[in-house]
C-alpha cells in the first residue's frame, strides 16, 4: 500500500480525556498542512484548465484522472488563503471530490497531486448554475468500476432460506439474521442479497487521517463502549448508517473531519481495530467541498486510515469487524482483524484480513463511535456532520453464539469535549436497543 507524508496524516487514536480548550492548535494544524506536497513537489506538470458547472445548493460529485494512489491537496487559487484539503485516488487513479455552492457562485481551485515522484496540478474553473454549456459542462460524478472487480450474482429467495449458514458464507454473504428474533434485519438482509454486488479487490491507501485511541469524556469520541475487565469477551463488532452529509464547513475557512465508525478495543490501551466511513469539509472561496471513503484501520501498526473505497453522502453503509484467522468466522484465537464494509448503495463491498502483527488484541471493549480525527498528530475541528444514526448496532460476545443490541452490551455512554465546550454526543433508548443517534454541537 502506499504511503503519503507523515507531516500530513490523520490518525485515529485510542480514548483520550478531554483536555482544556484552545484553538493555537488550528495554527499548528496549517502549518502542517503548508509542508505537503504542494512545497515538497519538482517539476510539477500543470494539466489545462477543465471548466465545470456544478448544480446550485447541492453536493456535486467531480471526478477526475490522475495517477494510480495519488495523494491530492486541493487549495484556492488567486488568494492568499494557503490551506488545503487532501484527498486520495484509488489504485486506477480517479479522485473524486464533492463541491457545493450557491447559484452564479464562480471561483477557481487547484488540485495538486502527487504519486510516485511525480506531481500533476489540475486547474478547475467552478460554476453554480443549472444550465451547463459546452465550454463549462457538467462534470463526470461516477468513478469506474476499479479493475480487478467482480460480481457476486444475487440469491432467489427460495436460495436465501434454503441455504446453510456456511453455504452462504462460503458464497461471500453476509451473516443471515434470524427471522424469528429479528425479522426487520432479516429482511433488510434479504433485500440486499436479492440483488447483485460489486466485489472490489483489495486495495487499502494511507491517507493522512488517524483514528485514535479514547476515553470516558473524550476530546475524540463520542458514543456508546461496551467495557469489560474479561479478556477477549469480545470477538466481533457491527452497525449500518448513512453516511452522514456534511451541509456546511467553518465559515473561517478551516478543515474540518470526521470519522464514524465501530471497532474492538481502544479504551485505555494504545491498540484498536475498527472500521468505518469518512465525513471531511472545508470552504474554499466561497464553495464547500467534502470527502466521503471508507476506511480501516488497525492501531498501533497501521499508524493511519486505509482508504478501502469512496462513498457518497447518504449511501447505506454496512461494516463489520472481528478477530478471525483469515477466513471463517469470528475467532478470537486468530491473528487477524477481518473488515467487511458493503455499500448496498452502490452496490459494492470490500472484504478483507489484515495481520495483527504489532496490533494486541484484547477483546475487553467493542465501540459505536462517532470520532474527531487527528491530522498530523493535532486534532482539527469536529466537521458538522447531520444526520447520524447508527442501527443495528451489535457485539458479539466470544461464549455466546448471538449478537447482543448495544443499548444491552454497552455500559459507558461517552460524549466530546473540548475544554468545557461539548461538540458531539450520543442518544439511544436503552436496554435492547440497537440504535444509536449522534448529534454534532459545535466545531470546536
Amino acid at each position: 500500500m502506499k504511503n503519503v507524508s507523515k507531516a500530513n496524516t490523520i490518525n485515529h487514536s485510542t480514548l483520550t480525556a478531554a483536555p482544556q480548550k484552545h484553538t493555537s492548535g488550528l495554527l499548528t494544524l496549517t502549518a502542517v498542512l503548508l509542508c505537503g506536497l504542494t512545497a515538497s513537489a519538482q517539476n510539477v506538470k500543470v494539466a489545462a484548465e477543465k471548466g465545470f458547472t456544478i448544480a446550485p445548493n447541492v453536493q456535486t460529485p467531480i471526478v477526475l484522472k490522475t495517477t494510480a494512489d495519488a495523494a491530492c491537496d486541493l487549495h484556492a487559487v488567486g488568494t492568499s488563503d494557503a490551506r488545503t484539503m487532501r484527498f486520495y485516488a484509488n489504485g486506477d487513479g480517479y479522485v473524486k471530490l464533492n463541491a457545493t455552492a450557491v447559484d452564479g457562485m464562480e471561483g477557481r481551485v487547484q488540485l495538486d497531486c502527487s504519486s510516485n515522484g511525480k506531481a500533476v496540478s489540475y486547474p478547475l474553473h467552478l460554476l453554480a448554475s443549472s444550465s451547463p454549456t459546452a465550454d463549462m459542462p457538467a462534470p463526470q460524478s461516477v468513478v469506474p468500476t476499479p479493475k480487478g472487480s467482480t460480481v457476486r450474482p444475487a440469491l432467489t429467495e427460495a436460495q436465501a432460506q434454503s441455504l446453510t449458514d456456511d453455504e452462504l458464507a462460503d458464497l461471500g454473504f453476509p451473516e443471515r439474521p434470524d427471522v424469528l428474533s429479528s425479522p426487520d434485519q432479516y429482511a433488510k438482509w434479504l433485500e440486499h442479497v436479492s440483488r447483485p454486488m460489486t466485489v472490489l479487490p483489495e486495495h487499502l491507501v494511507s491517507t493522512n487521517v488517524t483514528a485514535t485511541p479514547g476515553s470516558y469524556t473524550s476530546s475524540n469520541w463520542s458514543g456508546l463502549e461496551a467495557h469489560s475487565t474479561t479478556k477477549h469477551k469480545y470477538s466481533a463488532v457491527a452497525g449500518t448508517w448513512n453516511v452522514p452529509p456534511i451541509l456546511f464547513g467553518d465559515p473561517s475557512g478551516n478543515p474540518t473531519y470526521s470519522a464514524f465508525w465501530i471497532g474492538l478495543d481502544g479504551d485505555g490501551t494504545k491498540d484498536l481495530v475498527q472500521a468505518g466511513t469518512e465525513q471531511d469539509a472545508q470552504v474554499f472561496i466561497g464553495i464547500l467541498f467534502t470527502n466521503y471513503y471508507a476506511w480501516s484501520e488497525l492501531l498501533p501498526n497501521q499508524p493511519t486510515e486505509q482508504g478501502v473505497f469512496g462513498v457518497n453522502a447518504g449511501d447505506e453503509i454496512q461494516v463489520e469487524v472481528w478477530i478471525g484467522t483469515g477466513s471463517g468466522a469470528p475467532n478470537p484465537s486468530g491473528g487477524y482483524g477481518s473488515f467487511r464494509i458493503i455499500d448496498w448503495t452502490q452496490s459494492n463491498e470490500s472484504k478483507f484480513y489484515v495481520p495483527l502483527s504489532g496490533t494486541k488484541y484484547n477483546g475487553t471493549e467493542a465501540e459505536w463511535i462517532m470520532e474527531r480525527p487527528k491530522v498530523g498528530g493535532s486534532l482539527p475541528e469536529l466537521a458538522s456532520y447531520f444526520p447520524a444514526t447508527m442501527v443495528y448496532a451489535t457485539v458479539l460476545q466470544v461464549k455466546g453464539t448471538k449478537w447482543i443490541p448495544c443499548g444491552t452490551a454497552a455500559n459507558r455512554n461517552i460524549s466530546m469535549y473540548n475544554g468545557t465546550d461539548k461538540l458531539s454526543e450520543a442518544l439511544w433508548l436503552g436496554t435492547g436497543s440497537q440504535e444509536i443517534n449522534f448529534l454534532w454541537l459545535n466545531f470546536q
